[in-house]
């Protein structure tokens, strides 16, 4: 089998939503009157242009979305990719796996252009909640198979981990002071959308006391969560371009060495990026020091911490921009923002190899590995 370069890449800001943890958006959000698949078209557009290649030279597009609501997701990588140009004739599929959806798109993309089957696809994710109603949304933060909220399964381990609420609060405010003083890193990899030009999560305000003063999320818990120390929920879209070799002139960011999904028990989704992670690992043959910069969803911080410690990471090499805690989580779009800043810091600092990851409600993990060019 052939392997799978990534091109390039581009994502839309991040919007906030008037109902998120924050309510920093404009009314409404930033991105009110765009749906999932106007997110998708403006990302991959972008994508595209930074490729140096027109919609009409894609020949599939893997579109990753987690809640295909509404009367037309089900027809949503065809809208992204009519949307964003592309000729009657490219051909598109949609993939969910909630909040690992884009890392889904990213395999199922890279494994069509390793199979031999196209020179060129496109993994292209994006999520609007802020469209979705609150009995759509809200019951999707609960597992059924544990009756419980998921943030409530992470507290759980993590007292059981005996972590605190101060380290939790204090990955929260490392994650917005690295979105600051990596700004402009961040807008490389951003095309503006409808006015906006930056991820409008981040807050400059989040000292240790701001964060200390947030309530927690449930009054039945243990104290340890709170709207802050989780992530944002946003509106965005992500998007790569991946390549055959023969296809990519020497052009490419990186190539997708290899990518892993697993399962674990429900009330375990803290842990479940680890296996996916030592599963890819073991299939790119490497090991856990071989791996320069890693990005683990910040879906909660307890969660970033707990995988940590069990892997036995360097904090300095993982989310070096931040994340989902100060970018925002616009789920569909997550795991392809996570793989672009990846490859865009490795490059930037010199180094060679990086791991994305993400842990998903109801138990399951999903990891990438890439290699730069």
């Amino acid at each position: 089998m052939n392997e799978a370069l990534v091109l390039a890449g581009a994502r839309t800001p991040f919007a906030a939503w008037s109902r998120g943890s924050t309510g920093r958006g404009t009314p409404g959000g930033a991105f009110k009157d765009l749906d999932p698949f106007d997110l998708g078209a403006f990302a991959l557009k972008g994508a595209l242009a930074r490729a140096a290649l027109t919609p009409a030279d894609l020949s599939f597009v893997a579109f990753g979305n987690m809640y295909q609501a509404g009367p037309h997701g089900c027809y949503g990588a065809r809208y992204v990719t009519l949307r964003a140009g592309c000729p009657p004739e490219v051909p598109g599929s949609t993939v969910s796996l909630a909040c690992g959806s884009g890392l889904l798109a990213l395999k199922t993309a890279a494994d069509a252009v390793a199979r031999g089957r196209t020179p060129f696809a496109a993994a292209v994710g994006a999520d609007a909640p802020s469209r979705l109603r609150r009995d759509v949304l809200v019951p999707s933060f609960t597992d059924i198979a544990c009756g419980q909220p998921i943030a409530k399964t992470v507290e759980a381990l993590a007292l059981e981990k005996t972590l605190t609420r101060e380290s939790m609060d204090g990955w929260a405010r490392r994650s917005h002071h690295k979105a600051q003083e990596n700004a402009a890193a961040l807008a490389a990899e951003i095309v503006p959308v409808a006015g906006l030009a930056a991820d409008d999560l981040v807050r400059p305000d989040a000292t240790t006391a701001i964060l200390a003063g947030a309530r927690p999320l449930f009054e039945d818990g243990f104290g340890l969560m709170t709207r802050a120390n989780v992530h944002g929920i946003a509106d965005g879209g992500a998007a790569l371009i991946l390549a055959a070799p023969r296809s990519a002139a020497g052009l490419a960011l990186g190539r997708v060495a290899s990518t892993a999904l697993v399962g674990v028990p429900p009330r375990c989704m803290a842990y479940a990026a680890v296996p996916a992670i030592r599963q890819a690992l073991e299939r790119a043959r490497w090991r856990v020091r071989d791996v320069d910069l890693w990005e683990i969803n910040e879906t909660f911080a307890a969660q970033v911490l707990l995988d940590i410690a069990e892997l036995g990471l360097k904090d300095q090499t993982v989310n070096v921009r931040g994340g989902a805690i100060a970018l925002g989580h616009p789920m569909g779009a997550t795991g392809l923002r996570l793989v672009l800043s990846l490859l865009l810091e490795l490059r930037r600092r010199g180094g060679r190899r990086g791991c994305a990851a993400i842990s998903i409600g109801g138990g399951l993990g999903i990891a990438v590995c890439v290699e730069t060019a």
